[in-house]
């Protein structure tokens, strides 16, 4: 009985210490980052507990305790604004329930922290406002576009500036003046107007960072948007410098390449045309080795590979090559070819791994892993579901296999099957089946969702190809079917995400393959599937 008592004493004693106070900016929440006076602050614990009577204090370098007040309090967290007067360094900070000590930390207390409150701003125009922010499907705040049409001031909201002696702004590498800042009436919160921004701001298509710096000091990187299209709409960019499908895209270094394939006069073409997403324009870049259609490209570490494919508009001619593209050096040169060769897969990219699956018949079971670093590849167990003109992308280290056909020709059986690999575990699972079965889809993945366009084989459509444009949840493993494309298109492989924008280039825009064209597609996207 003694002994109980003792071990009981004993744990009230350990429980009575104060947890762990981690104190951050309450607008980067940046950890280890220091704080100023009269600023936003949260302190993180997991021992605080929504509804509770809490204050916060802080004792200074000097050993001053001065109050602070609570802005708010949340299950794991209190926001409090950082007392004034304190002197420059480390100081204590304490958050009490009902006037016991629950959580203790440090933090360094300095003369300026700048911080952005992302999703907290407008564009001031001469005659209206336009919010810079929306919300995603998940509440998530997301850039929304604003026109550069005239000029157009950005108001911004942030903490732990308002005594800076100077502040900058910039728009990726570009300057901003700053007209003001100041404190707000709001306790803690300061604004910053910066602008005009530069109507030819060759960086509006697509989203660019905004910094400021108070006093040589620079701030988080806040996320803005100009130009067209809006929150989950659709728009257009530079048509391609000559029409294609059948071919692959990939995302290089914020170029976006299209790869191959043929227009419609179905004659394979060796052709790299290369899109710069900040500056609206395409250019030619260094031809393949050789002509091809229907590859699967991926890029690894700075490196492009165009993967297999076709020489010519057969159905049953295929390649093995598998061709490495340097863009410093912008040289192609020929790397460890496929086990087997076949095209009209896809391909997709974990832990700097590309892994190849399916491809016309009979390789449509074929599933294989390459590892670049080694130039060598590995036989992998087949997709259970053997198809071609599908979709491959990997979203949290998995390889999503999605749709596509059975046969060779377009009017080849579909499937809506969507099947998971896993890496770490060597094993396929099954996904959600997409809303309908379609082949010759396009997929890639944007903040957490795969997104998947068009297809054909589309009965109900006079050009057989499907507008459809769905999107995949993979947490929730749930599909939903949003706007539909503006052109449907099918016979593009790989897609891009760059400066929250999914491009879309060229495409088929008939059933078959005589219909390539140079229209540019542009989804911006609203839906967020990221685990938080």
């Amino acid at each position: 009985m003694l002994r109980f008592v003792f071990l009981l004493a004993a744990t009230e004693c350990v429980y009575a210490q104060p947890a762990v106070l981690e104190v951050v900016s309450m607008a980067t929440y940046e950890t280890g980052g220091p704080v100023a006076a009269e600023m936003l602050a949260s302190g993180l614990s997991g021992v605080l507990r929504a509804g509770g009577n809490y204050t916060v204090t802080v004792v200074d370098a000097v050993g001053v305790t001065r109050e602070a007040a609570v802005r708010g309090v949340a299950d794991g967290v209190v926001n409090f604004v950082v007392p004034g007067g304190a002197p420059l360094g480390n100081a204590t900070v304490q958050a009490r329930n009902a006037g016991e000590v629950v959580a203790s930390g440090s933090v360094r207390v300095v003369a300026v922290a700048p911080g952005l409150f992302a999703g907290q701003g407008q564009a001031l125009y001469a005659g209206s406002v336009e919010e810079l922010f929306g919300l995603d499907a998940k509440g998530v705040a997301r850039p929304r576009p604003f026109a550069v049409k005239e000029p157009v001031r950005l108001r911004l909201y942030g903490t732990g500036f308002r005594a800076a002696r100077a502040l900058a702004a910039k728009l990726e590498d570009v300057a901003l003046p700053v007209e003001s800042y100041r404190a707000t009436e709001e306790p803690g919160l300061d604004e910053v107007i910066v602008g005009p921004v530069p109507a030819d701001f060759a960086l509006r298509w697509g989203e660019v960072e905004l910094r400021i710096t108070a006093d040589a000091v620079a701030s988080n990187a806040l996320r803005v948007a100009a130009a067209e299209p809006a929150i989950g709409g659709w728009g257009s960019r530079a048509a391609l410098l000559e029409a294609n499908s059948e071919m692959g895209v990939a995302e290089l270094q914020g170029l976006i390449y299209v790869l191959g394939g043929y227009p419609s006069s179905r004659a394979t073409v060796a052709t790299v045309q290369v899109y710069d997403a900040a500056r609206d324009v395409w250019r030619m870049a260094a031809p393949l080795p050789r002509p091809v259609n229907h590859p699967m490209p991926a890029v690894v570490n700075g490196k492009l590979y165009v993967i297999g494919g076709q020489p010519d508009a057969g159905s049953t001619n295929f390649v093995d090559t598998n061709y490495e593209y340097d863009p410093e050096r912008e040289e192609w040169k020929e790397r460890a070819r496929l086990p087997l060769a076949r095209g009209g897969g896809a391909a997709a990219v974990v832990d700097g791994k590309i892994y190849v699956a399916g491809g016309r018949p009979p390789r449509g079971g074929d599933f294989a892993m390459y590892d670049p670093e080694k130039d060598e590849w590995t036989r992998l167990p087949d997709v259970p579901t053997a198809r071609n003109h599908l979709a491959a992308v990997a979203v949290n280290g998995k390889v999503y296999v999605i749709g596509g056909r059975f046969q060779a020709g377009f009017t080849s059986p579909q499937t809506n099957v969507v099947e998971i690999f896993d890496p770490k575990s060597g094993e396929w699972s099954r996904g959600a089946d997409m809303i309908n079965a379609r082949g010759g889809i396009n997929g890639v993945e944007a903040y957490g969702c795969i997104h998947v366009f068009g297809g054909e084989g589309n009965s109900e459509a006079t050009n057989g190809v499907y507008p459809h444009h769905d999107v995949y949840d993979p947490v929730e493993n749930r599909w939903e079917r949003l706007d539909p494309m503006p052109i449907p298109v099918h016979g593009v492989t790989g897609a891009a995400f760059v400066r929250g924008l999914i491009y879309l280039p060229g495409g088929g825009t008939s059933d078959g393959g005589s219909s390539g064209g140079t229209q540019h597609q542009v989804y911006r996207p609203r839906h967020s599937c990221e685990v938080r």
